[in-house]
């Protein structure tokens, strides 16, 4: 890359982190829904299109992090990436716990409302764990899908970039659009969602599941000193939770309902980190 494209990008990092996050992964994506077969993107080169594309996110925090910041920043995204030391006791308990109580509290309010209370994975538990090795496989896939190459990109750099320009929610709801428009070509790519064993979202409820989400990213962001970690291990127990337990669609929407107030809890409250200044 010549001196004159890193200036370019280093004068430009929101634009050049989409460059790489958008752009990389949708040529990719196109080239992985055209060579698609019989096993749809999970299968053959149509998978390594596929895994390439999604490699976007990644490449896009940590090369704009060594175009703006070099090795000393490079560095310092590997040190937020790695080091557990920042998150105390109680950002633990969040990452961990916060997503799997909401979805149980959704259970048990669909349940009490009459509504569609399944939680259908919850069967196929024990048989998963009877079988340590393809469980471990399965938890390395659904940290490999998302949590931990997206991190890098949404939280390892681009929300610092937008933290720098505007104030955490609106920063947190500007990355939700971002995110949002980077998962729009999933339902597109044949087979897709065969693998997560549901039904595509639609686009508007892929962006209502993402505006109170990027908030609560942006929340544990700011109160574990910028931990990637905490964002890598926060997404990935929120997938992991979404196909360990399998909730029926009122279950979610239960359970977003409860996001939403929780989000508007933290913004009302000024101990929750969100007002702070950058």
């Amino acid at each position: 890359m010549s001196g004159a494209v890193q200036r370019w990008l280093a004068a430009r990092p929101v634009l050049g982190f989409v460059l790489f996050s958008h752009g990389w992964t949708f040529a990719f994506w196109a080239l992985a829904a055209a060579l698609a077969g019989e096993g749809g993107i999970w299968a053959g080169p149509a998978s390594v299109a596929f895994n390439v594309g999604g490699a976007g996110v990644f490449l896009g925090g940590v090369i704009m992090t060594a175009i703006c910041f070099g090795r000393a920043g490079l560095s310092e995204l590997a040190r937020r990436t790695v080091d557990p030391r920042p998150i105390g006791r109680v950002w633990w308990a969040v990452i961990l716990l916060l997503v799997p109580a909401l979805t149980l509290v959704a259970a048990g309010l669909a349940r009490a409302l009459g509504l569609d209370a399944t939680l259908a994975g919850t069967a196929q538990i024990a048989p998963r764990l009877a079988d340590p090795a393809a469980f471990t496989l399965f938890l390395g896939f659904i940290l490999l899908i998302g949590p931990l190459p997206e991190e890098i990109g949404w939280r390892g750099f681009l929300l610092d970039r937008l933290l720098a320009r505007t104030a955490p929610v609106a920063a947190s709801l500007l990355l939700a659009l971002l995110w949002w428009t980077w998962h729009l070509p999933l339902p597109f790519l044949p087979g897709y969602f065969d693998a997560f064993t549901r039904d595509p979202p639609s686009a508007l409820r892929m962006l209502a599941d993402l505006l109170p989400t990027a908030v609560l990213y942006t929340w544990l962001f700011l109160n574990t000193g910028r931990s990637v970690l905490a964002a890598i291990l926060f997404h990935w127990i929120g997938n992991l939770t979404g196909q360990l337990l399998l909730p029926s669609d009122d279950v979610r929407l239960i359970r977003l309902i409860l996001e939403y107030a929780l989000v508007g809890a933290l913004i009302a409250h000024p101990a929750s980190g969100l007002w702070r200044p950058r």
